[in-house]
This record gives structure tokens, sequence and C-alpha cells, in this order.
């Protein structure tokens, strides 16, 4: 049976959906799964981004009116359980809302979220309280039919999680770098050549691991590793971003 999220409207309108940042709980969850083995997805993630940025860039600076919360909390309260329906309709429906909205409602909520900071009350945080770092992610490719790797990095465990095509076996073995923006490739590791691999990020890399470093895989012999310096090819590489 064909999951809906898998047809090319629908994975559109879930990609437009992270990029909002209107999903909440097993969706999102799932949703950032999919950044690990969904290249597509990924792709129109991004393009969503950029797409709802510039929107956003659109939108002068302008400050709401003293009542405007008051309004919101009285539509709130008015809302009621929402019906069940059958997946079709539903399905029908998120699209006609999404493509209405979109122009209209989603620059404004940008421009709300964005652009105009909203005044919390002021609350007191227990002093071993850390804000959440967003996940890291990134899509590693080669030439071609070349090898495609999905790598994700959580900065609050420095834990990084690589799901990779089968890339061979022979003498040679392939190595992770992150390369910053001083240009200087430093080893994460010897990597599985197939599935996934789990490693902890040294931490004197964990700086490194931010938006527009390159992870790059090359391959290595297999009694020397891990390196100083690259010696083998370079068989994927790609840019990393949090998410």
């Amino acid at each position: 049976m064909v999951d809906p999220m898998d047809l090319p409207d629908e994975r559109e309108l879930l990609a437009a959906e992270l990029a909002l940042g209107v999903l909440e709980g097993d969706a999102l969850a799932a949703a950032n799964r999919r950044l690990l083995t969904d290249a597509p997805f990924v792709e129109e993630v991004e393009a969503w981004r950029e797409r709802l940025a510039g929107m956003a860039l659109d939108v002068p600076d302008e400050t709401p009116p003293e009542q405007l919360w008051n309004r919101i909390e009285q539509a709130i309260d008015g809302i009621g359980p929402a019906p069940v329906v059958d997946l079709v309709p539903r399905r029908q429906l998120r699209r006609w809302q999404f493509g209405t909205a979109i122009a209209g409602a989603a620059a404004a909520a940008l421009a709300v979220m964005l652009v105009i900071p909203r005044t919390e009350p002021s609350i007191t945080a227990p002093p071993t309280q850390v804000a959440a770092q967003p996940a890291i992610v990134a899509q590693l490719r080669g030439e071609g039919e070349g090898p495609l790797v999905a790598a994700r990095y959580d900065p609050a465990t420095a834990q990084l999680r690589l799901v990779a095509q089968d890339m061979g076996a022979d003498q040679r073995v392939p190595e992770l770098w992150i390369i910053p923006e001083d240009g200087i490739p430093r080893s994460l590791g010897v990597i599985r050549p197939a599935g996934d691999t789990q490693l902890v990020v040294a931490e004197g890399h964990r700086s490194m691991m931010h938006d527009g470093a390159t992870l790059a895989i090359t391959m290595e012999p297999r009694a020397t590793a891990p390196h100083p310096a690259p010696t083998g090819p370079r068989v994927a590489a790609g840019k990393i971003f949090g998410i």
C-alpha cells in the first residue's frame, strides 16, 4: 500500500508545513526523520524556507495594535473539537487551506514571529536549564551515480548519526571529515561503507559543526585510520544546515 505522504503533492505539502513550523509531536518527529533518508524531501524543505524567508523580508516592520492578542485569544477560545473526516477530504482541505493562505497568512505570521518580537511574562528558569539547540543535518553526494549519505548531528549530545548507501569494500575505508571556514579538513573518524553509523564528535571539533561547514568522505587506508589529513579521493560531500 502506498503511503499518502510519499505522493509528490503530499510530500511538498509536508515540506511546506515543516518549513512553516506548524508541525508538532509525532508529525514533526516523522518529518525530521525523513530528512535523513529522503533527498528530494530535503530539497523541497529548503526551497520552501527560501520562499518564506523572501516573503518575510518583503513585510515592513510594524508594531501590532494592543488589542491584537485579546482578539487572537477570543478566536482561540471559540474553536470547538475538530470533526473526524475521511482521509481524502482532509487532504483536499489541507491543500485548499495551504494554497489560499500561503501568500497572505504565512507572510503575516512570519512577520509577527520573525519581525515583531512578542513580549512574554518574565519567568525565572532553574539555573541548570539550557536552551534547546537545533539539530544539524546534511546530505553528502558523490558525482554522477556516486554514494549518498544522510547525516544528523545533535549538538546537545555531540552524537552524529549517518546512514550510507553501499560505498564498496576493498583495502580502503570511508573516513568522515569536517571542513570549516578555514578549509582544513579534520577527521571525525571512520564510518561503515553501508548502513547506519553512530559516533561522538570530539570536543575540539564540535564548534565546527554549524551551518555552512562541509562534511566530506574520502577513501583511506584501513590500517592507519584515522588520519591527520585526507590522502585518498573524495567520494561524497555536502553542506550542513540547522533544522
